[in-house]
């Protein structure tokens, strides 16, 4: 009587993934009927079980079950156990579901070299067109034109070129001393294009020892950096103060490599005494 109660206790409750719909998953992923998904999944549950127990825990019609089993049987997706009373059992996932995963991972491969194909050929051409939009953000406010700074400098693989005045290289020192270190640690080549003046002495002392400092009567109120030939910020900053936050400040930042050209010969023209 007790093992009876416990049976019937256990047969009327509603499987838990029916329950949570994940039977709705299934039945898009493979293109299973509703039926056949909540079958399969409540015999996954169950391990093995009569077609009445899956009635209980699926939600199918009795009189549906025995036909959703033998479309399933046929499917691969389960198996009936000999012997009496008729009990089914599942197939494994991995084994059921294996044919189904791969037709999905061959999609993705066949999708991934579709865009590489259209990728190369939107380059080319693109690569061929007279006229063209190119990418630049205006920054405006100085502690999100260091942010930038700080990003570019983090990414940098081969070198880093900064031009400024001394008010610049004193914002840049502060703010950005210990990432010199670290972009040394990382064997990336840095070099300095600024001027020599009574307040920044000490500091280019210090940034002799590890950057390529070469001094030139830079006046104008700017930051400009180069980060591996690609990409270029030049910034407009008021130094009448060294606060990061300043909203006056205004910068632009582009990684266009026509663009790049450009604005870069136009900065070694102005200062044509340098070797950069």
């Amino acid at each position: 009587m007790v093992v009876f109660i416990s049976l019937a206790k256990r047969t009327s409750t509603r499987s838990n993934l029916v329950s949570g719909a994940t039977w709705r998953r299934l039945s898009e992923y493979l293109g299973l009927s509703e039926y056949e998904a909540r079958i399969y999944i409540s015999l996954i549950e169950a391990g093995q079980a009569k077609a009445r127990t899956l009635s209980v825990l699926s939600g199918v019609p009795r009189t549906k079950v025995y036909s959703v089993l033998k479309r399933l049987i046929d499917m691969g997706l389960v198996s009936e156990i000999p012997g009496a009373p008729r009990k089914f059992s599942p197939t494994p996932p991995s084994v059921a579901l294996k044919r189904h995963l791969q037709t999905y991972l061959d999609t993705v491969q066949d999708l991934e070299a579709l865009v590489s194909a259209l990728e190369s050929a939107f380059r080319k051409a693109k690569a061929k067109e007279d006229i063209r939009q190119c990418l630049a953000w205006i920054i405006k406010g100085r502690e999100r034109i260091f942010e930038k700074i700080q990003e570019m400098l983090a990414m940098a693989k081969k070198n880093v070129c900064i031009i400024t005045n001394g008010n610049g290289l004193i914002l840049l020192y502060k703010m950005f001393n210990k990432m010199f270190d670290d972009l040394i640690r990382r064997s990336i080549e840095i070099r300095i294009v600024t001027a020599n003046k009574p307040n920044t002495e000490h500091i280019l002392r210090e940034l002799k020892y590890i950057c390529d400092i070469k001094e030139f009567d830079f006046h104008l109120p700017m930051i400009i950096v180069s980060i591996d030939n690609e990409h270029i910020l030049i910034s407009h900053l008021q130094f009448d103060n060294y606060f990061l936050k300043f909203e006056r400040d205004e910068a632009i930042f582009s990684n266009d490599p026509a663009l790049y050209r450009l604005v870069w010969l136009l900065v070694s023209q102005a200062i044509k005494r340098i070797q950069l």
